[in-house]
């Protein structure tokens, strides 16, 4: 039998290489999927896969022209395609966007309306006011197109990422906002994308019975990344901690979920589980949510939530007998808000130093095995069957 780094090894490279990114509704992702339930089955445990409807994003590229010159920008994603030409009408804040003539133009967004990525219309989770504004005013306006500008100067962050918007959207990198303020004539944008309706699916693995243990870890990634930290490394800790669980008999059910859509505008998979597994949250003693660990030069952080005392003080106790991990505060992002949220005791696990590196690294082609420290992620299975 291999050992749980060998099998991290193995499933990394499968996840992270042979496959690649694994976009919500994509074949790849279909492929992860299949790869993921597989081995499950391989281990004896019981295996569902939960299908929801999704959309393919298909996206081969953006093609910006300002006064006659080549601007480099990318179709924000889930983008309606276009090819448009209109003037540019650049707006920094809410009040500007309200003031401004939109019709037959191009909006171009920066400052404050582009400090943060804004939530997706039908996100239930969390969805501030000041997003919906920016949304209602540009739906309302109804401009030839959308290009926002980065907060970060070298990185084309996309501040508008929903299928359900339906006005043509791009995204360029933060050095450029100048020679787009400086502009004084039209511009031409073409969004070479497509919208595609098919569906994906959540793995839940189960074995034993009684109360449920849960572990879950999400399987998609966005388009450009191979996902390593997001979240090829908590999919393999918890195929490597199955294994490690089916040599023995415990007096509850685990259940392993592997969330598909984290990383998709809506959470179409977690509101399906939600819907289903979590209208009884008696029937849970507690859940792990593992997302974005196994990085280099990083302790493995935990957090808990509507944990009590008891249940804290066991786990700070036995943390305190594990290399590399540290305790930290709660962070209100992530898959264990669903359980937290239905007051389920839940533990979220990732990697202390990722809160850094959100936007400039996650997401991105550098998130790759390369990224990976194998010797954390053999320890996260050691703390994960330890609390066990």
């Amino acid at each position: 039998m291999k050992t749980t780094k060998n099998l991290l090894h193995t499933h990394m490279k499968e996840l992270c290489e042979g496959i690649g990114a694994r976009p919500t509704g994509w074949e790849s992702n279909k492929a992860a999927v299949n790869y993921v339930a597989d081995t499950f089955r391989g281990l004896g445990y019981k295996v569902t896969l939960q299908e929801f409807p999704c959309m393919e994003w298909i996206d081969d590229g953006a093609q910006l022209t300002v006064d006659g010159v080549a601007v480099e920008a990318a179709p924000a994603e889930y983008s309606m395609p276009c090819d448009v030409t209109g003037e540019l009408v650049c707006v920094g804040t809410i009040d500007e966007l309200r003031d401004a003539d939109l019709q037959g133009k191009i909006c171009v967004m920066h400052g404050e309306l582009c400090k943060e990525p804004l939530m997706a219309k039908s996100m239930v989770f969390w969805n501030p006011e000041e997003h919906k504004a920016i949304i209602r005013e540009l739906e309302h306006k109804q401009p030839l197109a959308v290009i926002t500008v980065s907060f970060l100067p070298d990185v084309p962050v996309p501040i508008i990422q929903d299928g359900d918007f339906d006005i043509p959207c791009a995204a360029v990198k933060g050095d450029l906002l100048d020679a787009l303020l400086k502009s004084k004539g039209t511009a031409t944008l073409r969004l070479l994308t497509e919208r595609k309706p098919t569906t994906a699916a959540n793995v839940i693995a189960t074995r034993g019975e009684g109360k449920k243990v849960s572990f879950s870890a999400h399987i998609d990634t966005k388009p450009t990344t191979p996902g390593a930290l997001d979240n090829g490394s908590g999919v393999a800790v918890l195929l490597a901690l199955a294994a490690k669980m089916s040599e023995s008999e415990y007096p509850y059910q685990t259940e392993f979920t592997i969330f598909n859509g984290e990383d998709y505008y809506s959470n179409p998979g977690e509101i399906t589980f939600m819907q289903t597994y979590l209208q009884h949250p008696q029937d849970y003693v507690c859940a792990f949510n593992v997302d974005g660990v196994g990085m280099k030069d990083s302790s493995t952080s935990y957090s808990f939530y509507e944990c009590l005392e008891e249940l804290q003080n066991r786990i700070d106790a036995f943390a305190t007998t594990c290399e590399g991990m540290e305790k930290i505060e709660p962070w209100p992002m992530g898959d264990h808000m669903l359980f937290a949220g239905a007051g389920i005791p839940a533990l979220a696990i990732t990697a202390t130093r990722i809160f850094s590196l959100m936007e400039a690294f996650m997401h991105t082609p550098k998130d790759n095995l390369s990224a990976i420290d194998f010797d954390r992620l053999e320890q996260t299975v050691a703390f994960l069957f330890g609390c066990i």
